[in-house]
């Protein structure tokens, strides 16, 4: 069952026990969360356990077919593969460009555009994150997981807004193309689903989002023909298993020098008090 978004219900300004709260629903959302991950993986690993043991009895029973491998399925409609300019040096994420300094400490962020507490989290800490950077007290990377694809898949594909994380990771990564990283980055959670499953449109991802990110004249026709030929798929697919590499399984987290933080109980209006949580666990 599609759960209702929390993020959108920002906090009302100046309400402390009003942020507190949404914050601590999210908190307790995302822990239910990864235990139903957990729950799911079990189920997966008998699955997959039952599936070797029957494929041992085809071939031990001589019915599993012995004729030449089939290609596998090859995704067409992709131009040529680039780079965002601001990657970071393996590969495996962005670099926001708001944030010059790379002597400042840096915030790793594993979002997927599809999680709703990624979303809550965004609408509370993302304004303070943004302005650590631009005062060039924070560096951060964005690294984007879409296993949210394969949870959601069936809502998704009803709705007709198939792999929308990945779509929105693609789509995300081609802004960096025009100097609008940040900007669209920020608006697609602005703009993210109201219901786990609602995706994102095509018509959303290449104009609404676009819009709001202030991608015009050139810049758009740039930035639309990289979305409608998947030019960042490789880039976006490399963030993907580099993520699973590094185990980690739920979103949002966040991490400084391979350590993970906790935001929470933290003020997100509250510029040092977040500061201090990442500069805990960043070098001396």
């Amino acid at each position: 069952m599609a759960s209702k978004n929390p993020g959108k219900q920002g906090p009302a300004g100046g309400a402390g026990t009003n942020r507190r709260e949404a914050l601590r629903q999210a908190q307790a959302a995302q822990a239910a969360h990864q235990q139903r991950m957990r729950t799911i993986l079990v189920a997966v690993s008998s699955v997959v356990a039952l599936a070797i043991i029957v494929v041992v009895v085809l071939a031990a029973t001589g019915r599993l077919g012995s004729g030449k491998d089939e290609p596998t399925a090859v995704v067409t409609g992709l131009g040529e593969q680039i780079t965002p300019p601001h990657a970071n040096a393996d590969g495996t994420g962005i670099v926001s460009p708001i944030g010059t300094n790379d002597s400042a400490p840096t915030l790793v962020v594993y979002e997927d555009y599809q999680c709703p507490i990624c979303q809550t989290y965004e609408s509370h800490y993302g304004k303070t994150f943004d302005s650590l950077a631009s005062s060039g007290r924070l560096r951060i990377e964005y690294r984007t997981r879409t296993f949210l694809d394969r949870n959601l898949k069936s809502l998704n594909d009803s709705k007709g807004v198939p792999e929308s994380s990945k779509r929105a990771a693609i789509a995300a990564a081609c802004a960096d193309q025009v100097g609008r990283f940040q900007e669209y980055h920020d608006a697609a959670y602005a703009k993210a689903p109201e219901e786990e499953g609602d995706g994102y449109s095509v018509q959303k991802l290449r104009d609404e989002i676009a819009a709001d990110a202030g991608i015009t004249g050139d810049d758009l026709t740039t930035f639309q023909g990289c979305v409608d030929q998947n030019q960042t798929q490789t880039f976006v697919e490399n963030v993907e298993q580099a993520g699973v590499d590094a185990q980690v399984n739920s979103t949002p987290t966040f991490m400084v020098n391979g350590k993970q933080v906790s935001f929470q109980n933290v003020d997100p209006t509250d510029e040092q008090a977040v500061l201090d949580v990442i500069t805990s666990a960043a070098p001396a």
